[in-house]
């Protein structure tokens, strides 16, 4: 891990200096949600109100995508498909996208979809109206070249990761391009092949470089400000990092999807700890395996354990305490929940030049 340059103020928080320290109690497993008939490879989600949570499905080889809204409760609440258009059956998927990677929510709970195979970005309403599509394929500014996640600042305007052409672009909801920054390489500030991205409270920018195997963060113009990460599968290490989020606290959680666990990071971009997968059935998957004998059979006769874990986990949310991993290639969403008190600088001693765990 290298750090490119520090900030004075803490990332995630509502003030400069709001706390010194965090005293860490735990982040245990809550709760698992969905199963693969309902939440089938979810790529991305987005944390709607009441509860409501919207699965992007899209199968790792097959051509096309929905959204499936389950709520808080473990309901199925149905599935969204794309308005009838160029794309209407897709892959057998009625108005479905082609190769759908990200989904976000605004404050009025529209959702927005990236599709990589169509350049283009769709904006929809939670009961599936269509209220915009754009996107123009190309490298020039204002084009996209397979876009990826995408995440909104605090002026409404729509940042979205331009994956293939190694940069990060700012739009209007409407399409009408803004700035952008990024340009392709692995030194600082270089991207290659973008994919995840989180802004914190401050409007810092945190991108998931996925094939240089670290995230970074930038300023809300773009400067580059911190390299977290390396290759590998090591404390810290990262093999092709996905989704991104960053919680109240400045918290930097990674998808790192190649070795199926999802790592977090303070906001000085310190290693913390990794999340390799605890899950138990849903309320959706009990119901299913309890009307099915030969289901229930053939899982009373295998270990148990690697069905736990995350495999390719593809997007990390958090609200509030509560942190959402997309299980992808396990169709369903884990949930866990942190307990973490923060400290003033009068609760600590200041950081010791010689860290030590004994004490005198």
């Amino acid at each position: 891990m290298t750090t490119e340059t520090n900030d004075a103020t803490p990332a995630g928080t509502s003030a400069p200096g709001a706390f010194e320290a965090l005293l860490r109690a735990g982040f245990p497993y809550e709760e698992t949600l969905g199963m693969r008939r309902v939440t089938w490879y979810p790529i991305d989600i987005a944390l709607g109100a009441e509860g409501r949570i919207y699965c992007l499905r899209r199968g790792p080889f097959e051509v096309g995508g929905v959204i499936c809204t389950i709520s808080r409760d473990d309901e199925n609440l149905g599935v969204i498909s794309r308005p009838s258009g160029e794309s209407e059956s897709v892959g057998g998927l009625e108005g479905g996208w082609t190769w759908p990677v990200g989904i976000i929510c605004d404050r009025e709970e529209r959702l927005i979809v990236s599709d990589e195979a169509e350049h283009s970005i769709t904006t929809i309403t939670r009961d599936g109206e269509e209220l915009a599509r754009w996107g123009e394929h190309g490298s020039a500014p204002g084009q996209l070249d397979r876009p990826a996640h995408m995440a909104l600042d605090a002026d409404g305007h729509l940042l979205v990761v331009d994956t293939m052409n190694h940069r990060v672009q700012r739009f209007t909801v409407e399409g009408e391009y803004i700035d952008g920054f990024g340009t392709h390489g692995s030194g600082s500030g270089e991207l290659d092949m973008p994919w995840g991205i989180a802004l914190d409270a401050e409007g810092c920018i945190y991108i998931g470089d996925w094939r240089n195997d670290r995230v970074q963060k930038f300023s809300p113009a773009g400067d580059p400000l911190l390299t977290i990460g390396s290759s590998g599968d090591g404390d810290g290490q990262l093999n092709r990092p996905a989704g991104v989020a960053v919680d109240q606290h400045g918290d930097i959680y990674v998808a790192d999807r190649g070795n199926n666990r999802v790592l977090l990071f303070d906001r000085n971009g310190r290693y913390v700890e990794r999340f390799i997968g605890d899950a138990t059935i849903s309320k959706l998957g009990r119901v299913y395996l309890m009307a099915n004998a030969k289901v229930l059979r053939m899982r009373e006769m295998t270990t148990l354990e690697a069905q736990k874990r995350f495999r390719a986990p593809a997007s990390v949310r958090v609200d509030g305490d509560r942190l959402f991993v997309a299980d992808f290639g396990f169709h369903r969403v884990q949930v866990y929940r942190k307990e973490a008190y923060p400290l003033s600088a009068a609760d600590v001693i200041p950081n010791p030049g010689s860290p030590s765990l004994e004490t005198v």
